[in-house]
């Protein structure tokens, strides 16, 4: 049986030490000027990657990150466990009661804020595949599907700390938002292991084998059996362990369980193992916190909400296994090799025009004023971590090369650093609908 050596484990743990500590620094010191940690996290990554110390100090690169052995496997299963746990929390705070309860503006957003965006990204890899990034000998519409889908989802945990800082998460116009982003990334996600399962079952180019045909119907399944059966078995397991364990960690260990094997089930399925993970994380947040008349919310002994666990979980993922994913972003790629103006600014410019134009136009077909439709499009326009999740996945699936996914990425943190001022000089305007909900 092999195992890690010595200086393997002693490389390794410094590796792990090193970005831990340096993205957490660096997230820090991003928030006191009011920006996303992730932001940070990022930048640290490149610092420590072959953007900078690999250029200056190449030997103590190599040294601290090999690119071979058995070092990067552990590092990249470490990062991979982030990503999967950060889609965990996004899923426990996704909530479907929500999505339903807001109704006709929500539901226009929703549709319009998936549909432009994603029309706008297909066409635009459609005709200019080349000048879009795409690489020579890539399948066009495979990437112009994957461009359609990425530009679709927005960033859940971004677009909420958005709308607290400026006070409008408990308004109608935030509870709009929230749902709207809720079903669009519920949407975007599904649309994503759909091009993955296109990937990863097709063969010589055909997109109609058996291997897709039993992705999309495993897939499918599997959300709708979570959704809906699965929720009502999570909700009576969640009773249970309440009743006859003390404490927090039997359903701590129950949820991080139930998440490990849907994110191995999606592997098995053809599609990425974050995909489990967003799915069952929604019906085990549905148990959990969100009431609703079919899975009302779990009690304590006491009678406090057990939907505070939710703040356990966030804040173990986010402060410890996150970090650990942001950062390795920069780590195998050289974002100063790659970086194309003319690639980002494309990217940029389609996505910011579906996703704005889509929404507020479902904004206001849904009733809103113009001020707060505009609001609501900008807000829904911050792709942050989710685009560059599945940007980090579409690379190592071979779906795009490193120069759309550096485009990827700064598309994702330049949306998500100038939603916040537009928003702010909309809700200048008096005319903007703020009432609490």
């Amino acid at each position: 049986m092999s195992h890690l050596s010595a200086h393997d484990l002693t490389t390794m743990f410094f590796a792990l030490a090193v970005l831990l500590g340096a993205a957490k620094l660096a997230g820090e010191l991003v928030q006191k000027i009011g920006q996303p940690s992730i932001l940070g996290e990022i930048s640290a990554g490149i610092l420590l990657g072959p953007t900078v110390l690999g250029h200056f100090r190449p030997q103590c690169y190599a040294t601290l990150f090999p690119s071979s052995g058995p070092v990067p496997i552990a590092l990249e299963t470490v990062a991979t466990l982030g990503v999967v746990f950060f889609l965990l929390v996004a899923g426990l705070e996704t909530s479907l009661h929500s999505i339903f309860r807001q109704g006709r503006s929500a539901l226009f957003v929703s549709f319009f804020g998936v549909v432009f965006p994603f029309a706008t990204g297909f066409l635009a890899a459609e005709l200019f595949p080349h000048f879009l990034g795409a690489e020579s000998g890539s399948d066009r519409l495979v990437f112009a599907l994957f461009v359609g889908t990425a530009l679709s989802i927005s960033a859940l945990p971004v677009i909420a700390k958005i709308l607290m800082d400026l006070g409008l998460l408990q308004t109608e116009l935030g509870a709009v938002v929230m749902s709207s982003v809720m079903f669009d990334d519920l949407v975007g996600w599904i649309l994503f292991g759909v091009v993955l399962g296109m990937v990863n079952g097709g063969t010589t180019g055909a997109h109609t084998g058996p291997g897709v045909l039993r992705t999309i119907i495993l897939v499918g399944l599997f959300v709708v059996l979570t959704l809906t059966s699965g929720r009502w078995l999570i909700a009576k397991t969640l009773r249970f362990l309440q009743s006859h364990t003390s404490g927090r960690g039997a359903v701590l260990a129950f949820i991080f369980t139930l998440t490990l094997a849907a994110a191995g089930f999606a592997e098995y399925a053809g599609i990425h193992a974050i995909f489990g993970a967003f799915i069952v994380a929604i019906a085990i947040g549905d148990s959990l916190g969100a009431p609703s008349l079919s899975f009302p919310t779990l009690e304590r002994q006491g009678g406090d909400s057990l939907a505070g666990i939710t703040t356990d979980i966030r804040q173990i993922v986010t402060n410890v296994f996150a970090p650990f994913f942001f950062a390795s972003i920069g780590l195998r790629t050289n974002f100063a090799a790659n970086f194309s103006l003319g690639v980002t600014l494309t990217l940029i410019a389609v996505a910011c025009l579906g996703k704005i134009l889509g929404a507020s136009w479902g904004a206001l077909l849904g009733g809103m004023d113009a001020r707060s439709a505009w609001a609501v499009g900008f807000a829904m326009n911050a792709r942050g971590a989710m685009e560059i999740i599945l940007g980090v996945i579409a690379l190592r699936a071979g779906l795009i090369g490193e120069r759309m996914f550096v485009a990827l990425v700064v598309m994702a943190l330049f949306t998500s650093l100038i939603s916040g001022p537009a928003i702010k000089a909309v809700m200048k305007a008096p005319a903007v609908e703020t009432s609490a909900v």
